[in-house]
């Protein structure tokens, strides 16, 4: 028999990615039953290691499925929503009569593909170059002033784009430290003689896990409700931190319901497609276009929330059982070998039950 808690342990996951997976191998216990065991006994007689996400990867060829990547779901966000353009030139503070979207622009040199580009007019008849880049975690930003500067200087090589105005950003998904400001102005000089990093250069990173429901619906940024119930649990935040996250966006959410569904029942047809695509990659659920519509997207919502949190519970509750099993057990082993009396044991144990007690109510 396979001891569970041993192999999460072994995982590496965090408490909060080991729940998510315990509740949902006990939810489905009858279908993973069965298709581990075919699994193992494949791999008994097979007498080789198994390679999972190469497996994995295969189910999803066969199946014809499309393989939809962060960078990918950003950008057919930004082609579908011209709200999110609108929303970066205002923040620029640039009037913008007409834009589009500059398909195919590609900087070899470094090997990577300008997430999307961008070209308006603005109301004096000057261009203006909008570039967008996606990040999926903030862990990239250690470099993010040298890629712009990078960026900035392979913009200014292309014939198109040359000698016009180039307005940088950066969206980060999660992770972003708390003390950031939602949307943050950069000013970058880098001490260098490098020529693809000298020179001076502005630009804005907006960090979504910092977004609002005040500030989606203030400046009208519907696409930006996908990522507001982020499909992964963070790592580097504590249950405790995740958790008053969480009932933070749910109470948002019911305070302003009236108008995020007013928001959302404006939504085109195509645009609530794109809204059930991005959510199928960021949750990892799949809704059919029968159950996800205008009037289910909030109630969704809700449900994943009240899902993750059900997670966080799941591997809180375990890890604090396992933890008062080993102090205990430790407690015993120093009375069996004359280091602590029976009576000190019991005032320890009830002084433990006091402090947990304690911790519940200050939450």
């Amino acid at each position: 028999m396979i001891d569970f808690l041993k192999l999460l342990e072994q995982s590496a996951l965090s408490k909060n990615e080991q729940g998510l997976v315990k509740r949902r191998l006990l939810e489905n216990r009858n279908l993973f039953t069965k298709v581990l065991q075919l699994l193992l006994q494949w791999a008994e007689q097979a007498n080789q290691t198994i390679d999972i996400g190469a497996s994995l990867k295969k189910l999803e060829e066969d199946e014809t499925r499309e393989v939809r990547s962060f960078d990918s779901i950003a950008k057919v966000l930004s082609k579908e929503f011209p709200e999110l353009l609108r929303f970066i030139l205002e923040e620029y503070q640039v009037e913008a009569t007409q834009s589009r979207t500059l398909v195919g622009k590609e900087f070899i040199l470094i090997k990577r593909i300008a997430d999307v580009l961008f070209e308006a007019q603005d109301k004096n008849g000057n261009n203006v170059i909008i570039h967008l880049e996606f990040e999926r975690k903030y862990e990239s930003d250690e470099k993010m002033d040298k890629r712009k500067l990078e960026y900035r200087q392979l913009m200014e090589m292309d014939d198109e784009i040359q000698g016009k105005n180039v307005l940088c950003n950066v969206f980060y998904l999660k992770g972003s430290p708390q003390d950031k400001e939602a949307i943050e102005e950069r000013h970058v000089k880098l001490p260098t003689r490098d020529p693809r990093y000298s020179g001076e250069l502005k630009y804005k990173a907006y960090h979504i896990s910092l977004m609002t429901i005040d500030m989606i619906l203030e400046r009208n940024l519907p696409f930006l409700l996908p990522f507001v119930v982020k499909s992964e649990l963070q790592a580097e935040a504590s249950s405790l931190q995740l958790s008053h996250h969480l009932s933070s966006i749910r109470q948002q959410i019911d305070d302003h319901e009236a108008a995020l569904t007013s928001m959302i029942d404006s939504l085109t047809a195509k645009q609530l497609e794109t809204l059930r695509i991005t959510i199928e990659y960021l949750w990892g659920r799949s809704y059919s276009e029968q159950v996800f519509n205008q009037s289910s997207l909030l109630k969704l919502m809700k449900e994943q929330l009240d899902l993750r949190q059900d997670d966080i519970q799941w591997g809180q509750n375990d890890g604090e059982k396992r933890a008062k099993a080993s102090m205990k057990a430790v407690a015993k082993q120093m009375v069996q070998e004359g280091e602590l009396t029976q009576e000190q044991l019991e005032k320890f144990l009830k002084r433990m039950e006091g402090f947990k007690q304690s911790q519940k109510k200050n939450e």
